[in-house]
């Protein structure tokens, strides 16, 4: 114990001279993370000669995240997104931070989600009314392309708002396989120290390729704003707020939208499909409140199940394994202190498989949550867009996204696993689904 009578954070157990609990960690995150959470509340790791500490309890996570969350900075995770990405929301600090946030958070008011909520429906309803049956569909590049094509008209609304040329669906197929490209290089450079994952390999070059493509289609559609100012989209509302933004906090923003409203989006989008095409009674359950609810946009109030089994999917099948922090200061946190410039992070994909707070936590159960809803449950326990000051800002329009999709997918057609194809399990080294082939047949009348 020092003076203030904080506990040093203990050593988890496995590491390797030199090596640290990389081994561990690069054989299976999900696993190796689980196994953490025996060692205490909070766990010092160390990746090669990096410390991280890491918080299991859900008391110690809000307080990183809400209660002293002035004390920290994004940190090292984010650090290796920032080069790539740039200091939008998701990687800025301080005041300008603040700054963004507040620019950007008229386009994602409750109003305005219930007006792009309209339109949502309507590119879902097209989108996967052009589905075949018997084609085989690989459900997360589908997912992924989905959810880029409803991004577009809120970041545009005209025509050809990117300013690319090229078609909605074109643009949605590039913007697609680079995002996926980029959020795979960069989770392998938060794990790998900093000389491995710069090595020049054939993966390497291709991330890099990703990301300066994915660069020059935001700078683009900034040109074709600033030419041809529209009043409805966000892109619109970042350049005309009354702070002013530059173009290239423009593309930042713009990059970060992408990067997080399309790859988390679409890859819980696939799993939801994924136990969709598992369980043809959930599914019937969902194409039934659906038809009740009729046309027009996706609300939670009208599809009480179809909410709660994306609350599942979101449980579950967390796609962020892995969020960060760097303490500005020796911070005490619980009994232990955290020491000044320490790396400090929490996987919301184990802590959701907690069965103090999740009973049976790896059996996918949409009606546990009227069991125990959302608001009932320990602060810090159920975190799928994050909490405290630094929340997802998108959380109501990916909502919105989803139930539109979910909607017009079970509104119009059965899907079918394709046999012989083994995916990856819950627990496995990646918590994404691994392509999801899948076939679809007309639903008729009921």
């Amino acid at each position: 114990m020092d003076r203030t009578g904080a506990g040093k954070v203990p050593l988890a157990v496995g590491g390797l001279p030199l090596f640290g609990h990389l081994l561990g960690l690069a054989r299976g995150r999900a696993v190796f993370l689980q196994g953490l959470r025996t060692g205490g509340d909070i766990v010092e790791m160390r990746l090669g000669r990096r410390s991280f500490y890491v918080l299991n309890a859900p008391e110690a996570i809000h307080e990183v995240l809400v209660t002293q969350s002035g004390k920290f900075s994004k940190g090292m995770l984010f650090d290796r997104v920032r080069p790539y990405i740039g200091n939008g929301l998701a990687t800025s600090d301080g005041t300008f931070h603040l700054r963004q946030r507040r620019a950007l958070q008229p386009a994602f008011h409750r109003e305005r989600i219930t007006r792009y909520a309209e339109t949502l429906a309507v590119v879902a309803e097209q989108r996967v009314g052009r589905w075949r049956t018997g084609r085989t569909l690989a459900m997360e590049r589908e997912m992924r392309e989905l959810a880029v094509a409803l991004m577009l008209p809120t970041l545009f609304p005209s025509a050809d708002g990117s300013g690319t040329g090229r078609t909605v669906e074109e643009l949605g197929a590039r913007v697609g396989e680079d995002l996926g490209i980029l959020v795979r290089g960069v989770l392998r450079a938060t794990v790998l120290p900093p000389a491995l994952a710069e090595l020049p390999t054939p993966g390497r070059r291709e991330f890099l390729a990703s990301a300066a493509s994915l660069r020059r289609l935001a700078e683009a559609a900034v040109r074709q704003a600033r030419r041809s100012p529209q009043h409805d989209g966000i892109l619109a509302l970042m350049l005309t707020h009354e702070d002013g933004m530059s173009d290239e906090e423009a593309c930042d923003e713009l990059l970060t939208l992408l990067v997080a409203g399309v790859e988390t989006t679409g890859t819980t989008l696939a799993w939801a499909l994924h136990s969709l095409a598992r369980d043809p009674q959930a599914a019937d359950r969902m194409h039934d409140e659906a038809r009740a609810a009729g046309p027009g946009p996706a609300t939670p109030a009208a599809l009480p199940y179809t909410t709660r089994f994306v609350q599942e999917v979101l449980r579950l099948y967390q796609p962020l394994w892995f969020m960060g922090r760097r303490a500005l200061e020796a911070v005490r946190v619980g009994r232990y202190e955290i020491p000044e410039g320490a790396e400090v992070v929490y996987s919301a994909a184990t802590l959701h498989r907690d069965p103090a707070c999740f009973p049976d936590p790896l059996r996918f159960d949409p009606d546990r949550w009227l069991a125990r809803p959302e608001k009932s449950l320990p602060r810090g326990t159920y975190l799928p867009f994050g909490a405290g000051n630094r929340k997802c800002i998108g959380d109501g329009f990916a909502w919105a996204e989803m139930l539109a999709v979910l909607a017009a997918v079970t509104t119009r057609w059965h899907l079918h696993p394709t046999p012989g194809h083994r995916v990856r399990a819950v627990a496995d080294a990646q918590i994404r689904p691994d392509a999801l082939p899948m076939s679809v047949t007309p639903r008729t009348a009921r």
